[in-house]
């Protein structure tokens, strides 16, 4: 398992060097072998591909894939295992994860595990690597909430599996974490930083990775209690979207760069920073990654939802997959000289963007960026209450300083208009949860099955 795990990481450091058009090449091989497989062996997909006539061989090329319809994780979900699950794995053999249930609530994912050893290789040499991290440096994991007690969580090691898949996880990582465990940390954070904060003190980690109001947590807290002595080389966000202001605050605070990067468990790869920081390089080795917008491709520098094709996972493949993100294609290439297409931006998720009167658009980052921009601004939540009203309420603490609701009505008039009413209220932090959504609409929200709900707030 090592040996196989070790020339994953020489195939990842060759493929993003790689030129454009090799990258190409080598995607549509897999691409091609992939829709082979799963018209064969997956039932959602054959029934996909019939329902438009088409058959793998008709799929030549990338540009050919919008002749597929789109999949959405309601129909993967519903048609676990029967459906979704080619034939010939078994779950109870494969390595099971879940997605965060951001929208619509959490859903299993299943990877075989040759795709888990890749996921291994990428997540713990190719990114980090990007990044300045060795993968023998100490790396702490911030993450929300408690350890489940049905979960298997190695504070040192990997992210946790159902404990009926305890043997697999250990045959498969065994040598990888006997090497690195002790150079792994996981941390968790419910309403306070103070646990993560001291775990900090004794584990002196060279990155520090997690979700953004996690890390916010804790660098408030670092700048509260002057803290001097936590220095990370660099910390990573992931999870959430991060904003310039956010992503300053954090860099000041550690007093290292911040890199994000954009993945989901469905697909266990997504795209990252550089330390060039010039984009999101896109593991365009093992997905392929569509921006669209009415099933066309939108032009570079175009908002558009996020669509995503898995090129190596065979026991639960994702194909067209509409993961429910707006992202941003750039058309230039990093200077770093990797060969991987760049994501400009991730706005944030469709279901948290707001619709004007106008029908205009707007979407979280945005909105985001307008709030948090406001001197004196720290947590917060902004609330789509209709198409013409948008309330937000300012989560202090007694020692913030005081937010002028003028300007921050203004600034975020600039980005929705003088025609929605904009009303501020004034909260505090009390059984305020580390992580939550700073911004809701209730236009779309009220289909979804989970959710975040606005906290009571008094008018200012």
């Amino acid at each position: 398992m090592l040996l196989r795990v070790l020339w994953y990481c020489y195939e990842f450091s060759r493929n993003q060097w790689l030129k454009p058009a090799e990258l190409k090449r080598l995607q549509e091989k897999r691409l091609k072998t992939i829709l082979k497989h799963v018209y064969e062996n997956v039932p959602l997909y054959h029934q996909k591909f019939e329902s438009v006539g088409v058959k793998p061989a008709d799929i030549k090329s990338i540009e050919d894939l919008p002749k597929l319809p789109f999949t959405t994780k309601q129909e993967v979900q519903s048609g676990i295992p029967d459906q979704s699950i080619a034939k010939g794995y078994d779950i109870n053999k494969c390595v099971e994860m879940s997605t965060s249930g951001t929208t619509g609530g959490p859903m299993p994912v299943f990877y075989d595990k040759r795709f888990l050893d890749y996921c291994m290789a990428n997540w713990y040499y190719r990114r980090i690597g990007a990044i300045g991290i060795n993968p023998w440096d100490k790396i702490m994991l911030v993450e929300y909430g408690m350890p489940q007690p049905n979960i298997l969580h190695d504070d040192q090691g990997e992210r946790g599996y159902e404990s009926k898949r305890k043997s697999m996880g250990r045959i498969a990582l065994g040598p990888i974490v006997s090497l690195l465990r002790r150079r792994r940390k996981r941390v968790y954070i419910t309403y306070t930083a103070d646990h993560a904060l001291a775990e900090m003190f004794k584990f002196q980690p060279k990155l520090v990775d997690g979700n953004v109001s996690c890390l916010r947590l804790i660098a408030e807290a670092i700048v509260d209690r002057g803290i001097e002595d936590i220095r990370p080389k660099v910390v990573r966000t992931d999870g959430e979207v991060v904003d310039e202001f956010t992503r300053r605050f954090l860099e000041s605070s550690f007093k290292c760069k911040v890199f994000d990067e954009y993945s989901t468990w469905d697909f266990g790869h997504g795209a990252w920073e550089c330390t060039r920081r010039e984009g999101y390089h896109i593991d365009a080795d093992l997905l392929i990654l569509e921006i669209t917008r009415n099933n066309e491709q939108v032009a570079p520098g175009e908002r558009g939802e996020i669509v995503v094709t898995g090129l190596l996972n065979y026991a639960m493949p994702l194909i067209r997959y509409r993961v429910g993100d707006v992202g941003v294609f750039d058309n230039e290439m990093c200077s770093c000289g990797r060969g991987f297409p760049l994501l400009k931006s991730i706005e944030g998720r469709i279901v948290d963007c707001f619709t004007l009167p106008s029908g205009r658009i707007v979407p979280p980052k945005v909105i985001m960026s307008a709030v948090q921009g406001t001197p004196g601004v720290s947590r917060y939540q902004v609330v789509q209450e209709s198409r013409n009203k948008v309330t937000i309420e300012l989560m202090r603490r007694k020692n913030d300083p005081e937010v002028s609701v003028d300007v921050l009505k203004a600034r975020c008039h600039e980005v929705l208009g003088d025609n929605v009413e904009i009303e501020v209220f004034v909260g505090d932090r009390k059984n305020l949860k580390a992580k939550f959504r700073p911004v809701i609409s209730k236009l779309t929200v009220s289909g979804e099955p989970r959710w975040t709900k606005p906290r009571a707030r008094r008018r200012s």
